[in-house]
């Protein structure tokens, strides 16, 4: 069983093991006065905006009183689905119980059941879960459905998440090799300026070694949306380099940066696209073991596999 208490709204979570039939997912919380609905959706990826494809969206409107389900695919809406009553009132709490059946999605609220909603998509792509909008998160729950855990000391097994941990984060890597992948989801804040990943020797917040920097700079001197890369060798910084396609970072938009080691490189992604490479310059590898993030950015998950 994993919990996350108290998260902030806009919430975006890896769902922990990916979606597994007998999973149950329990949200816990109070819908606003001041708002006309919230969502919770069951996602391919961690993008709000531009929207990743969704399994299953749940999205109670008090300017109807109906409670709407829909999926999202390659951009596009299916068919909504509104029957069943309407039991949610703005500013009393309430409880929604999303249980994974081989087929269909079964909701309860309250303990008592509210609608089936049939796959539309393959489970195995579901990996997130964002809760949106109008309602104040007590907590996330989800039960269930895990696949089987590593054998103790494979290194390529999955870590338990970090949920919502404070920044500055220095966390140690438990080593550094080719295929182990970095999962960052995180929110820049309001009018941020920059905020930095830092692969690194030790846990100093000036350390004389980092292997790789990755730099999201907003507005910071003459820098406008631009992702700088350097790194750090024997206290003497390198070449920068600046090129990337797009600069996938907005203010207030949560996103997921995934870090992969590979023999001869990093390699970037955020939101599920490909941004950059990076060669290593510090060798070997060995030597790195320390994730440090800094800067304008809220976290809410950190994972290892």
């Amino acid at each position: 069983m994993s919990t996350v208490h108290n998260p902030p709204t806009p919430y975006v979570g890896l769902i922990p093991g990916g979606l597994q039939d007998g999973m149950t997912i329990h949200v816990t919380g109070q819908p606003e006065h001041h708002h006309t609905g919230f969502l919770v959706s069951l996602q391919a990826g961690g993008s709000i905006d531009p929207r990743s494809d969704c399994a299953f969206v749940f999205n109670p409107r008090f300017s109807d009183n109906q409670v709407i389900r829909n999926s999202l695919m390659s951009g596009s809406w299916g068919a909504e689905e509104r029957h069943g009553g309407f039991p949610f009132q703005q500013g009393r709490r309430c409880d929604i119980t999303i249980h994974v059946t081989p087929h269909h999605y079964k909701v309860s609220v309250n303990g008592h059941h509210h609608s089936d909603y049939n796959h539309r998509m393959p489970k195995h792509r579901v990996t997130h879960i964002t809760i949106e909008q109008g309602i104040k998160i007590h907590s996330i729950r989800f039960e269930g459905g895990y696949p089987p855990q590593p054998s103790p000391g494979y290194p390529g097994g999955p870590s338990q998440p970090i949920y919502n941990p404070p920044v500055p984060f220095v966390h140690n890597l438990g080593g550094l090799y080719p295929n182990k992948m970095i999962v960052l989801s995180g929110i820049p804040h309001p009018g941020a300026s920059r905020f930095t990943v830092y692969i690194q020797r030790g846990h100093h917040h000036e350390p004389q070694e980092i292997a790789m920097c990755v730099d999201a700079r907003f507005r910071f001197g003459s820098d406008n949306n631009v992702v700088v890369r350097n790194s750090k060798i024997s206290n003497n910084w390198g070449a920068e380099e600046r090129h990337s396609p797009f600069f996938p970072f907005a203010h207030n938009v949560p996103f997921e940066m995934i870090i992969l080691v590979e023999h001869n490189q990093f390699k970037v992604a955020v939101n599920n696209q490909h941004l950059l490479e990076f060669y290593h310059r510090l060798q070997p590898l060995s030597r790195v073991d320390t994730l440090r993030v800094d800067g304008d950015v809220r976290l809410t998950q950190v994972r290892f596999q």
